[in-house]
């Protein structure tokens, strides 16, 4: 066995498994409750694209149940030099994979950095950690309750606001949101002067995303001074971010339709690279601080 790592509510294991040398994760739950919930969870999603599937599970002499999943890597979200390609191939992969968990009549409820790995092999981002998921009615006109649950700074208003009832809104939208946040703080270096960098702290709240909002349809609307893809990539964050659940558009909709995750080789100026970036945007800065500086100055002629 590998070193473990301890959380709130479980215990986490590395090992490898002899018979064909898989790196596997051994997640150990001393909650019954909640060791029983996340094991169906896990055995209705099956396997799903882009979502952490289980490979076994037992119960420990202490009585305990423990899930055998794969070895991931740690996702990071400020990742040197990570290109706008790079961000858009991540985006779709917790789209697709948000996809298929909603397709599921499953709400996940903690989407945030933590709960976001990377295979070994190909690198793909894989969604884990199902243990405050649940699941939901969305049949038209139900009524349901989802718990005040997840991580600060990436739960959705409608859920701190109403205590998670929904019936008027789609309740997967939570997860919508949650992914806004995630996506913000991917997006912060990229996009200057929309209070990005409030995002994935504790300090985030409904008024500051509001701000950025705002914020966002400003920059976006400066469409003369930045590339294409970034105009589309700000205006993705915005849907995402709206205070209502009816005004963000569903993971399937927007994996079809929205233009920042399905650019053509037309528009293929999405791999903008971080390092050439940072410049880019101080000239810009420049530039509109001189044009501030001079509108409403005389001009004085001179030989």
């Amino acid at each position: 066995m590998f070193p473990k790592l301890e959380h709130d509510l479980s215990t986490i294991e590395f090992g490898i498994r002899i018979a064909d040398f898989m790196p596997l994760a051994f997640k150990t739950v001393p909650v019954a409750g909640l060791a029983e919930r996340e094991l169906q969870l896990l055995h209705g999603l099956g396997r799903l694209p882009n979502v952490i599937h289980l490979e076994d599970s037992f119960v420990n002499d202490n009585g305990d149940t423990v899930l055998v999943l794969p070895m991931l890597k740690k996702f990071e979200c400020h990742a040197v030099n990570k290109s706008l390609c790079a961000v858009r191939k991540t985006a779709r992969q917790i789209l697709t994979g948000l996809t298929a968990v909603h397709a599921k009549n499953i709400v996940h409820l903690d989407i945030n950095p933590s709960n976001l790995m990377v295979t070994h092999a190909e690198r793909d981002v894989v969604i884990i950690d199902f243990g405050l998921s649940m699941q939901i009615d969305r049949t038209p006109g139900a009524q349901g309750q989802l718990p005040v649950c997840g991580t600060t700074g990436y739960i959705a208003p409608e859920i701190l606001k109403a205590g998670g009832t929904y019936g008027a809104y789609d309740p997967t939208s939570a997860d919508l949101y949650s992914f806004g946040v995630v996506l913000g703080e991917m997006l912060e270096p990229y996009i200057p002067d929309c209070d990005l960098h409030y995002f994935g702290s504790k300090y985030l709240s409904v008024e500051n995303t509001n701000q950025t909002i705002v914020l966002l349809k400003e920059f976006i609307a400066q469409g003369a001074y930045y590339p294409r893809v970034l105009l589309q990539a700000a205006d993705l964050l915005r849907i995402l971010l709206e205070e209502h659940p009816k005004d963000r558009k569903s993971a399937p909709e927007l994996l079809e339709s929205h233009p920042f995750l399905n650019v053509t080789k037309a528009t293929s100026v999405g791999t903008l690279e971080l390092c050439d970036w940072v410049c880019r945007v101080q000239e810009i800065k420049y530039q509109r601080y001189l044009c501030r500086e001079q509108s409403g100055c005389e001009v004085y002629r001179y030989r």
